[in-house]
C-alpha cells in the first residue's frame, strides 16, 4: 500500500476580542467625527427677535433683517418657515457658508388693532435648528374729525369820493342783527373765521373817517360749508 501523505494543518487567523473591538470603534469614531464636523460650526443669528410697530389702515412697516453667520466656510443648506399668515422672509430655502442674510416683511392690511406675535424657524445644515420670535404692534388708527368751523371772504369796492380812514365788517346770525365786528382798516377785502359749519352769516360793510361812520353797505349772506 501507498502510504498516504498526511493532511496539511488548516491555520485560521482569529482577531483576539480586543483587536475586534478596537478596530470597530475606530471606524465609529471616523464615522461619528464626519457626521458631526458639520454641527461644530459655531453659528450666530441677529437679532434674536423682532418687533415691528404700525397703525391700522397705515402702512406696512420698513422690513428687517436677519444676519446668520458661521465660524466656517463649507456650504450648508437654509431652510426658513414661519407660521403666520401675515408674515414673509425671504429666501426661504438657499444654500450658505460664512453669512447670510434673510428679509423678513410683514403684511398689516386688513389687521385690527392690536399685538400679533409669530415665529421664524431657521434650520442651518443639518443639526443646527433655532426660532426667531417677531412682534407685530398695530396701534388704532386716529381719524382726524371733520372741521366744525370755517370761513367766508368778504370784498368790496373801496370809497374814492370822501377820505377813508378804514372800513368796518359787521357780522350776524339774522338779517340786522350783527354780534361781531371787525375793525380791518383801510383794505378792501377781509377773511372771517371761526364760523360754524352749516349756519348762515349775514355780512355789511361801513367805511368810517374823523367825521363818522358811513352807512352799512348792502347786506350778503353765506352758508358756511
Amino acid at each position: 500500500m501507498t502510504p498516504h501523505a498526511a493532511p496539511l494543518p488548516c491555520h485560521t487567523t482569529n482577531a483576539s476580542p480586543a483587536q475586534w473591538l478596537w478596530k470597530n470603534l475606530g471606524i465609529m469614531v471616523f464615522i461619528c467625527l464626519g457626521l458631526t464636523s458639520e454641527g461644530l460650526a459655531a453659528t450666530t443669528f441677529s437679532p434674536l427677535s423682532l418687533t415691528y410697530s404700525a397703525v391700522q389702515n397705515g402702512s406696512n412697516p420698513h422690513n428687517q433683517t436677519i444676519t446668520v453667520s458661521r465660524t466656517r466656510s463649507s456650504t450648508v443648506t437654509l431652510t426658513v418657515s414661519d407660521n403666520a399668515t401675515w408674515l414673509s422672509v425671504s429666501p426661504t430655502s438657499t444654500s450658505m457658508t460664512s453669512t447670510m442674510q434673510l428679509s423678513v416683511a410683514v403684511n398689516t392690511s386688513g389687521k385690527g388693532a392690536g399685538t400679533y406675535s409669530a415665529i421664524i424657524t431657521i434650520k442651518v445644515g443639518t443639526w443646527q435648528t433655532t426660532t426667531i420670535p417677531v412682534t407685530l404692534m398695530i396701534s388704532p388708527s386716529i381719524t382726524q374729525p371733520p372741521s366744525t368751523t370755517s370761513s367766508a371772504t368778504l370784498k368790496w369796492n373801496g370809497v374814492t369820493s370822501t377820505p377813508v380812514s378804514g372800513y368796518k365788517v359787521y357780522v350776524g346770525t339774522a338779517p340786522g342783527l350783527y354780534t361781531q365786528t371787525f375793525n380791518v382798516g383801510a383794505v378792501t377785502s377781509y377773511i372771517v373765521n371761526g364760523l360754524t359749519v352749516g349756519r348762515t352769516y349775514y355780512f355789511v360793510v361801513t367805511d368810517y373817517n374823523s367825521a363818522g361812520e358811513s352807512a352799512p353797505s348792502n347786506m350778503v349772506s353765506k352758508t358756511i360749508q
